[in-house]
């Protein structure tokens, strides 16, 4: 991973919250802690830009208190 990511690992966010950039820098990408202008996000239960509860999916949307919130 890029040096220049800073990752936020205090940050809880849905174990469920995917965008490419996990499948290119990993779990541990900045992208699944903060939300980024160049990721698109989606659910994998739904697998779109809602989650179960029909609201937007983000890494600051996704988090514990969520009716449908998973721990990663």
């Amino acid at each position: 991973m890029p040096d220049f990511i800073n990752v936020d690992r205090s940050r809880k966010v849905c174990g469920q919250l995917r965008t490419k950039a996990l499948h290119v820098y990993g779990q541990d990408t900045s992208d699944a802690f903060h939300t980024s202008r160049s990721s698109h996000y989606h659910c994998l239960r739904t697998a779109f830009v809602t989650g179960p509860d029909g609201c937007l999916v983000a890494p600051e949307e996704c988090q514990p208190g969520r009716a449908c919130f998973e721990a990663r």
